[in-house]
């Protein structure tokens, strides 16, 4: 048998709020992508090993590859926390478990499009279904894969799909509640942008912040007060929300874009601006100049979200960044995904 898991990207609008002047940490509102999306299979092997689609073998014991390294990260983690069901001749060591996974697509990673989590959760879901387990509630499956520390929104929208707005975390809650999915207009074009930095010799933008550096800014922060915080949720229940439930473009862009730029100014002290860069700002300014409204930076960056409201309507503001910044902008059109993951199985006779 070989089992297929297929996870979407996430872009993130923003967060509701910094600090400890709030009940509620974190939260905010975020959207399930169909591009980008995160492949991993499993088939049987005499031992466990991981391969990378494009780069070869890698057994449990070394690892050339820093993603297929993850995995059998991951794999170690599901292992001591949901193992407990599987034989007794595989709970001695992740070497004893007979299955080959394969990434076969991966999220780009530190590009605000939550990799790391969906990593994660496509190695735990398919680990799960491989081995016949019950498969855990999805803040569950966070926990004991280490992730959602702070947002719940890959959590939940890997199962989910969708658009989901994310209440924020009290200090003895581990993962933060959902308070609301909905289905996001898929007729709505999605532009994923990545723009190089000037004078870069990167072929690709520079990551968004993550692990350690990640935690001390958000250590850093001026706190969000209560008033900024009713502000948010505000723009989300009363004009973002009802856009995507009316199909009202405009009302939904205005929200978004407000809600981003607003989030964007906590972390200012850190950016040096509401966007992470001058080529993200550059990049949302020629897109608003293209009169297209909803546009944002995606957790850190440095990729840009644009939303329009027809191919057409979204072509303008797409012709205007490829003649603003030529070759080093990459653009990705894509649209929601109101599915969540994917799972399919093949027998051994129907490769």
């Amino acid at each position: 048998m070989k089992l297929s898991v297929s996870t979407p990207s996430r872009l993130h609008f923003g967060l509701f709020a910094v600090g400890h002047e709030v009940e509620r940490s974190f939260g905010g509102v975020g959207l399930m992508t169909a591009a980008f999306r995160t492949v991993i299979s499993a088939s049987p092997a005499d031992k466990f090993h991981v391969t990378d689609n494009s780069e070869g073998i890698v057994n449990c014991e070394t690892s050339d590859s820093e993603r297929s390294g993850a995995v059998r990260k991951i794999t170690q983690r599901w292992f001591e926390r949901f193992g407990g069901d599987l034989p007794s001749d595989f709970k001695k060591k992740i070497e004893n478990l007979p299955v080959q996974l394969d990434i076969l697509e991966a999220t780009p990673r530190h590009s605000g499009l939550g990799s790391g989590t969906q990593l994660a959760m496509a190695t735990g879901i398919v680990l799960q279904r491989y081995f016949g387990l019950t498969m855990p509630k999805p803040d569950e499956l966070a926990i004991g894969l280490g992730r959602a520390a702070r947002s719940a929104i890959g959590t939940y929208g890997c199962f989910e799909g969708g658009l989901i707005v994310d209440r924020g975390k009290t200090s003895e809650e581990r993962v933060s509640p959902i308070d609301l999915r909905v289905d996001f207009p898929e007729h709505w074009p999605i532009a994923i942008v990545r723009v190089k930095e000037p004078h870069s010799k990167k072929s690709l933008p520079s990551a968004g912040l993550h692990g350690t550096p990640e935690k001390e800014a958000f250590d850093r922060l001026t706190p969000t007060s209560q008033k900024q915080l009713l502000h948010m949720k505000t723009l989300v229940s009363q004009q973002m929300v009802p856009g995507i439930l009316e199909e009202n473009y405009q009302r939904f862009a205005a929200a978004v874009s407000e809600f981003g730029r607003r989030s964007g100014e906590y972390f200012a002290e850190i950016q040096g601006g509401p966007y992470a860069s001058e080529a993200i700002n550059t990049v949302i300014e020629t897109v608003q100049d293209s009169n297209v409204q909803a546009a944002g930076q995606t957790s850190w960056g440095p990729s840009v979200f644009v939303i329009g409201q027809s191919a057409e309507h979204l072509q303008p503001a797409i012709a205007n960044l490829k003649k603003r910044f030529g070759s080093d902008c990459l653009i990705d059109i894509t649209h929601a995904d109101n599915q969540g993951v994917i799972v399919s199985q093949k027998s051994a006779t129907s490769a």
